[in-house]
């Protein structure tokens, strides 16, 4: 009997790594780190990189997350990429580093405050913006340049959906929008605090916090969405404007299907903490966070679930 237990484990990972995926659901996908991933960013379903503690940067190609450097810094908080060739981290008082095609090279902000956020532009190959700590906002064109909002407290996101409309948020429900020359301010009545915004377009726009906070901007005022959960919101991801993801501390995943949201399960459940995820279409995604945790979203309906991720949760 042991015997043939045996043969239906090797049976399942040579399924495993044949397919490479697993369907209809979040699985949680082997890591080469035990540190926190901060944030992710991809350039299409076959090329990404996330970034976390002690500097490390992983990439993922050819269905396997690796590690490629460590940057000297505690840790790199955001990464952005805007086409394959170029890509923007940034992270502990002012770390920054930008990736040319080939390898990551200096691009430290001229500041020590810590960077929270970095956001390039789609298809842009020249272009980055990061914001953090004490209202620090800038923009990089081969070079750091300074934009002073009179803001003290600290941004916690940025996010452009195209060159010349981004939005930003922060501490105490500050909002601000950019349409290609300013910043305006847009900010919402709640003085909770915002980690995470996206754009869909200039007129549909949605920002999460504390407490499970959630609002969606339609153009003229910001609405509060009712979540079903009070966990800390830590970034969004959508594929259009009826089909949303968040992902919240406490291993927590949400989904929009157009009217409201909802907790979708994910395998296995897991209480840490989510800190990054993205999107890739409606079929794709990932979600990073906590001790270097990565999950998998696949939707490919009539494909067994015996991916990687799947295969490592059974020995879990």
């Amino acid at each position: 009997m042991k015997r043939a237990v045996l043969v239906t484990v090797v049976a399942l990972l040579a399924v495993a790594v044949g397919t490479g995926f697993a369907s209809n659901g979040w699985y949680e996908f082997e890591s080469p780190t035990t540190f926190d991933i901060n944030a992710l960013s991809f350039v299409n379903d076959r090329n990404g990189w996330a970034v976390g503690y002690w500097g490390e940067i992983l990439r993922y190609r050819n269905g396997t997350w690796t590690k490629f450097t460590n940057w000297p810094t505690q840790y790199l908080q955001d990464v952005s990429f805007g086409a394959a060739n170029f890509g923007m981290a940034v992270g502990y008082r002012g770390a920054g580093t930008y990736f040319n095609g080939t390898t990551w090279a200096a691009a430290n902000v001229p500041t020590t405050r810590n960077m929270y956020a970095v956001s390039v532009p789609p298809g842009s190959t020249t272009i980055a913006w990061a914001a953090g700590a004490g209202g620090q906002l800038w923009r990089w064109n081969g070079a750091w340049s300074r934009w002073n909002l009179g803001i003290t407290l600290p941004f916690h996101d940025i996010y452009f959906s195209s060159g010349t409309d981004g939005w930003l948020c922060g501490d105490n429900g500050r909002i601000f929008h950019f349409t290609g020359t300013a910043w305006n301010s847009v900010s919402t009545t709640t003085t909770n605090d915002f980690y995470c915004i996206y754009a869909l377009s200039a007129n549909n726009c949605w920002v999460g916090g504390t407490n499970g906070s959630l609002y969606h901007y339609e153009g003229v005022t910001w609405v509060k969405t009712y979540t079903p959960t009070n966990a800390t919101i830590r970034e969004m991801a959508f594929n259009g404007p009826t089909d949303g993801w968040a992902v919240c501390d406490g291993g927590v995943v949400l989904k929009y299907n157009g009217v409201q949201w909802n907790k979708v399960p994910i395998y296995p459940s897991t209480t840490k903490d989510f800190s990054g995820m993205t999107m890739i279409n409606e079929k794709h995604g990932w979600a990073v966070g906590k001790n270097g945790v990565i999950y998998e979203y696949r939707n490919f309906p009539g494909v067994s679930a015996t991916s990687l991720g799947k295969v490592k949760s059974l020995f879990n």
